[in-house]
């Protein structure tokens, strides 16, 4: 055995479905591929506890159910870790199981959460008390029971932890002792207390046990001077305590010496030592004895300790987003949640001579790298993604676990799968000389695109058809000026009751910058005619890999692989789901009981499946690009049933609408904008630093309609655009912010400069909705009536570019601005922006507009059969269809990378997929 190079492989089922001969046959798989890629030993050793000197630095699984054992004198354990985790996502199927990887004690792996020590956190809860002068205490053993579940979760806090319950002063004092003693400068002390804390008549504090006696603080109490002194003692350098105690003053009313509502914890923690770090609920006494009695408390759920374990199990403590949650980010989050609660409450921290930060946990939410490496990592230009090599080399050699897991994923689908050779190398060298093994790539063969053998009725046949470029199709002005005035065009006739009016409208897209409105109903009319749809129609979309068993998989995923999938822990069903741009959040909406009452919307964190707030609202949710907010509208007046054109529809009459701001982090109001009539629309900006908003009630009389421009972050009001006589139905602003496009009832459009806060066009007779080209050079607008024509307009001035016919519904401009795409009953095309030709088609019909790819190179769809697709959009070709959901997809993103799809659908699920060819 050489030495440094001992590897325990652990093979764990991943859930309670998984039985033993699975687990058992993944393993064997495993150690085959492991034999294949060159480790030149790999044993199977008999069930039971890992070898003597292993030290785990992925600590995925807390059982054991069986293992293998590798020797490998060529591979580092950064390295075989890296391998499994490649393995694992190579195929679906192996994600049943979880592996983790420990190496021996000589081979210089670091565990997680940043520190090579242990992890040890000793949690006490104490609710019963013998003497009767204490009342039960809230109720603090189902805060520790959470609280420990989450420290010891191997992927979060990986705490080794003890819980004491109602324990009598003694046991205290000596489990304080032990987890103090013998202790490691590297290793991570946690103590937690949730129980009273008294006070006696000199100030100095104790902390309660089952058998302390009020009469009696000093010899039955646990004088913090004495976990003081423990801390101070103990060679560990990071040391963390937790105080969740309600304070008391015990002792009479009237005592002088210090008898003020201040329990003085920075003097009763402070002394000799290093590393130390104290976080507190409050500083003050909320409740004192009367007549030897404590006065009345409600017993009630510890708001801080319920805020520390959310913030750690959502990941929401990461305030940063680099992957680990630090102590400071722990209490700025903790103290946030507890100030909005209303609990009266004011968190505490103190630090003594601490240096650096001190880890607490992992991050469920995978760390994002800086946006300055992810645009170079998306770049065409191989000369900048050498630039975002050498970031991701500083960054793998820096002090931050998350940043650096990020970093070393970035730098393998570098290595592996770039088109440039230099960058490749220039990967393979920042991960170090020697490359991690990977199993054999199969061979794969070229994507196959089969014409199904059912005859296609003719009536479905679809042939692209180039629109006439005629006078009587496309009409260039070259005189014409945008006119300032109210449009004589009579508004449409809706079946309504004689008084103005505010239609429901359907849930804004999570992708509000590129699709207005997701008709979400028609999504859900699949059923029946979904099945007629998929025999006559289906073009058939074959996957670029068919792996034929589990062993003919490749190293790396590949075109249309799905990644993960997280199930949202929703109950009942949903009417629809939406995603961030970003992929990191998600919206639900559950079906109203009638058409007039507001939906319940649950906004979730899309890599847990965890719900993190529940409101609600009518039909209006809308992300912020980079998923840090959402804006939702919620209405607040009398509610209808009517019938428009023969359907149902909830009606608004006379109310107002408040659109409220969240943050995605915690779901936590953070402003709020009033006053909206009707419903409301909201944009923001692409920097996501503005937001606008405008009320959408449309009325045959005419009305001042402002759109009112809000600063994300601090909610105060920037400015009002007015111009408007109807409600705003369709608002875009272009790629850099300078630019507001909004489409209003009644058919007039304004084009505004958001600095100036000034309309440059008005334009009657231009119909919603509206779309704005990415360059901010052009914008479309539908025309009035007319389903199968729009206008291409110039921006600042509105000037009329071109009138298109013929050729179905505007969807959406390139991301490059040289194309745009129109839409047909299912059938899209692109089209040349600058001569208006017909460049490609799908050759698959669709349901709602197609989805660049932040490239441009591919194309992301819903299928008529409510199944997400991906097409590539220089051929129109179909490359692989995604299999997987059991319900309607209902949204899909691209990653800002453009090397993952996120998809979400009415089965609750959100999937990521490889879209790297």
């Amino acid at each position: 055995m050489s030495e440094g190079h001992d590897f325990s492989l652990r093979i764990t089922p991943a859930g309670a479905g998984v039985d033993q001969a699975e687990v058992e046959q993944l393993a064997i798989q495993l150690r085959r591929d492991l034999l294949a890629s060159g480790i030149p030993g790999v044993t199977r050793v008999v069930e039971g506890q890992a070898p003597d000197g292993t030290r785990s630095i992925e600590l995925i699984a807390t059982g054991i159910d069986f293992l293998v054992t590798g020797l490998s004198a060529a591979a580092s354990v950064v390295q075989i870790t890296d391998y499994v985790q490649r393995w694992r996502e190579a195929h679906p199927r192996r994600r049943r199981v979880v592996v983790s990887v420990e190496a021996g004690a000589t081979s210089g792996g670091s565990r997680v959460s940043g520190t090579a020590g242990r992890r040890t956190a000793l949690l006490v809860a104490n609710a019963a008390y013998r003497d009767p002068g204490l009342s039960r205490l809230r109720s603090p053993v189902s805060d520790i029971r959470a609280l420990a579940e989450v420290l010891g979760e191997p992927g979060i806090g990986a705490f080794d932890v003890e819980t004491l319950t109602d324990a009598d002063e003694s046991v205290l004092r000596r489990r304080v002792a032990a987890l103090f003693a013998d202790r490691q400068p590297d290793d991570v002390l946690l103590l937690h207390f949730s129980c009273h804390g008294l006070k006696d008549q000199r100030g100095r504090l104790y902390l309660a046990a089952a058998d302390t006696e009020l009469g009696s603080l000093a010899a039955t109490g646990l004088p913090a001077s004495f976990v003081s002194e423990q801390m101070s003692e103990s060679a560990s350098r990071s040391v963390l305590l937790v105080l969740d105690c309600c304070y008391s003053g015990a002792f009479a009313r009237d005592t002088p010496v210090r008898a003020d509502r201040t329990v003085y914890l920075g003097e009763e923690f402070r002394g000799g030592g290093s590393g130390r770090t104290v976080l507190t609920a409050s500083s003050a006494t909320e409740y004192a004895f009367e007549g030897g009695q404590l006065t009345s408390y409600e017993a009630e759920p510890s708001v801080f300790t319920e805020a520390l374990v959310h913030g750690l199990r959502t990941g929401g403590a990461d305030l940063d987003h680099d992957g680990e949650i630090t102590v400071d980010e722990l209490f700025d989050y903790v103290a946030r949640r507890v100030r909005e609660a209303g609990v009266g409450q004011v968190p505490r921290k103190w630090s003594f001579e601490t240096t650096g930060a001190l880890v607490v946990a992992r991050s469920v939410r995978p760390a994002t790298l800086p946006e300055e490496v992810r645009a170079d990592l998306g770049s065409d230009r191989p000369v900048l993604r050498l630039e975002a090599v050498r970031a991701l080399a500083e960054l793998l050699a820096g002090g931050r676990e998350g940043y650096r897991r990020a970093a070393r994923e970035a730098l393998v689908r570098l290595r592996d799968d770039d088109d440039s050779l230099q960058v490749r190398r220039a990967a393979a060298a920042a991960l170090g000389d020697v490359a991690p093994p990977r199993p054999p790539a199969p061979a794969v063969q070229p994507p196959a695109i089969e014409t199904p053998a059912i005859e296609t009725p003719a009536v479905e046949t679809f042939v692209m058809e180039t629109p006439v470029v005629e006078a009587s199709a496309i009409e260039t002005s070259a005189t014409e000026t945008p006119v300032i005035r109210t449009p004589a065009v009579e508004a449409p006739r809706v079946e309504a009751p004689p008084r103005p009016l505010q239609v429901q409208q359907p849930l804004p897209s999570a992708r509000a910058a590129r699709v207005p409105v997701m008709k979400f109903r028609r999504l859900l009319v699949v059923g029946v005619v979904g099945l007629v749809v998929a025999v006559s129609v289906t073009i058939a979309i074959v996957s670029n890999q068919r792996q034929s068993s589990d062993s003919a998989s490749s190293g790396g995923p590949g075109l249309g692989q799905m990644l993960t999938s997280v199930t949202l822990s929703h109950n009942g069903s949903i009417e629809y789901a939406g995603l961030s741009p970003d992929g990191r959040w998600a919206v639900t909406l559950d079906a109203p009981k009638d058409r007039a009452a507001a939906q319940v919307a649950g906004l979730w964190d899309a890599s847990s499946g965890l719900k993190v707030a529940t409101f609600d609202t009518d039909r209006g949710v809308v992300f912020s690009p980079d998923g840090s907010a959402v804006a939702v509208a919620h209405y607040e007046g009398k509610r209808e049933v009517t019938t428009v054109n023969g359907e149902q529809m909830g009606v608004l009459i006379g109310g107002t609408t408040t659109v409220s701001l969240r943050k995605t982090s915690g779901g936590e109001v953070v402003a709020s904008f009033t006053d909206h009539k009707g419903s409301a629309i909201m944009a923001f900006s692409p920097d996501s630093k503005t937001v606008a908003t405008a009320g959408t009630l449309a009325s045959e009389k005419s009305f001042a309609s402002p759109i009112r421009l809000w600063d994300v972050s601090t909610g105060k009001q920037l400015a009002t655009l007015t111009g408007h006589e109807n409600g705003i139905q369709s608002m875009r602003f272009s790629k850099d912010g300078n630019v507001l496009v909004t489409g209003a009832a009644g058919g007039v459009t304004k084009v505004w400069d958001v600095a100036a806060g000034e309309a440059t066009a008005t334009l009657d007779n231009a119909w919603f909705p509206v779309w704005v080209s990415p360059d901010g050079k052009t914008f479309a607008d539908t025309r009035p009536g007319d389903k199968d024509g729009f206008e291409l307009r110039r921006v600042p001035d509105g000037k009329r570019l071109a009138l298109v016919t013929k050729a179905g519904t505007f969807a959406g401009f390139t991301p490059g601005s040289e194309a745009y795409a129109t839409g047909n009953d299912g059938n899209v095309r692109l089209f040349d922006l600058a001569t208006r030709k017909a460049r490609v088609n799908l050759t698959a019909r669709v349901e709602g507009d197609p989805v660049f790819s932040p490239d441009g190179k591919l194309i992301a769809a819903v299928t008529k059969e409510g199944a997400p697709a991906l097409f590539d959009a220089v051929t129109g070709q179909g490359l692989t269809q995604l299999t997987g959901h059991g319900g309607t997809v209902t949204d899909l993103t691209f990653a800002a990378d453009g090397q993952t799809l996120y998809t979400i659908g009415t089965d609750k699920t959100v999937r990521k997929w490889s879209v790297t060819r």
